[in-house]
Formats: C-alpha cells, structure tokens, sequence
C-alpha cells in the first residue's frame, strides 16, 4: 500500500500576526480614554463649553479675575467614579497610590517656578482647587511590546478627571474642567505598566494646568 504524505505548512506570518491582534483586543477590552460623562462632582456642568483649541470641556471666570490668584489649596485628590465607570473594579489600594499621585504631580508642577505657592490657609489671593479621579483603563502591556500594534490604539490605558477651583475664602466659582485621555506610545515605560498610562495622563495634566495659568499671568508673571 502506497503510503499518503501529508506536507505540513507553516502558518503565514500575516495570519500569526492578525490572531494576535485579535487576542489582544480581547484582553485589552475598554483600554484607551474612558468616556467623559459627568460623575456628579462637579456641581454645574450646564456651564461646561468644549474648548476649541484641544475639545476639553471647560468653564472659566475672566481672565482679569484669575489673575489674582497666585496660591493654591490643593484638596486631597478624591475618586468619584462616574455611573458607568469601567474602573470601579480596581482595588482601592491602587485607587489610593494613583490620587496621591496626581495630587503630587500637581504640587511639584505647580511649586516648579516661583510664580506660584501651595498654601494651606485660606485668604485674598488663595484659591482651592478639588481634583476628582472619575474613572481609570488599566495598559496592557503586551500590546505595547509587539510592533504591530505601533499604529493602534489597543492596550492604551487612561483616565478620567473633573476639576474645579474656587475661591478659597468665599467659594466663588473660579473655573471647572471635564476631561478623558489614553496614555501615547511614546511612553515605552509608561505602556509596560498596568497604571502607566494613567500616571502619565495625570501629569500631562498638571502640566497643562501650569501652562494655562502662565498664559493668564503673562511672562511677567503680573
């Protein structure tokens, strides 16, 4: 009897490829920038108007009014997840490391120059600024180790905040802010950590916080 030879083919690159991004997407679920809905902090999101210049939902007293305040009451960054929140099942703990995270990011940028102070009383001049963490997407890092996925958003962590700071002696609304955003491939540290793109959202933010404030002050910092 004439024996049948059976030739076995390797599995073509592209096909290894595409199976892994599928698997990938599936462990990555609802990575990214979570959805920005209004968690409930805030106490008027009527007010909020997305920026033209980057979309970020804000509202802001005149600049003229701002310009008086040059010391900041920096509240406990606080997690209050909106109702849909995709983060609720993170383990407090870590909710706990990533506040005081972002509470510290805000202090250092902001005590970086000697244009502005972190107080701890109230008075002319002081404004009190509240920070809530509204939701969180954990990285997959293995999605941002393998180059096909470069040019996805899979994997990508983030987070969710609102923001609004007040009048630290009369509580005069000063300005409120709405914000979601995914971390960027260009964090390679970043993209390797279960948090690191949240982390890394959270001090782009203190950042850009730091940045508007000099743009209401002006280079003299009057």
């Amino acid at each position: 009897m004439q024996r049948i030879k059976t030739q076995r083919t390797a599995p073509h690159p592209l096909s290894i490829g595409a199976c892994f991004l599928v698997v990938v997407a599936m462990l990555a679920g609802c990575s990214g920038a979570p959805k920005v809905t209004g968690s409930g902090f805030l106490p008027d999101y009527s007010l909020l108007q997305p920026d033209p210049a980057d979309g970020v939902m804000r509202w802001s007293a005149p600049s003229e009014k701002l310009k008086l305040y040059k010391q900041f009451i920096i509240d406990p960054v606080v997690v209050h997840f909106s109702p849909d929140a995709k983060g609720t099942a993170i383990d407090p703990t870590k909710l706990k490391e990533l506040s005081d995270y972002f509470h510290a990011e805000v202090v250092k940028t902001l005590t970086k120059t000697e244009r502005y102070r972190v107080v701890s009383a109230s008075g002319p001049g002081v404004a009190r600024i509240r920070i809530a963490i509204t939701d969180i997407s954990k990285t997959v890092p293995v999605a941002n180790i393998h180059p096909a996925m470069k040019l996805t958003g899979i994997g990508l962590g983030g987070a969710a905040m609102e923001a609004q700071v007040v009048d630290s002696a009369s509580e005069e609304r000063l300005a409120m802010v709405m914000d979601s955003e995914s971390g960027g491939r260009l964090g390679v540290v970043a993209g390797l950590q279960t948090y690191g793109h949240a982390r890394q959202v959270m001090t782009g933010w203190a950042e850009r916080f730091v940045k508007r404030l000099d743009a209401i002050h002006g280079p003299t910092g009057k």
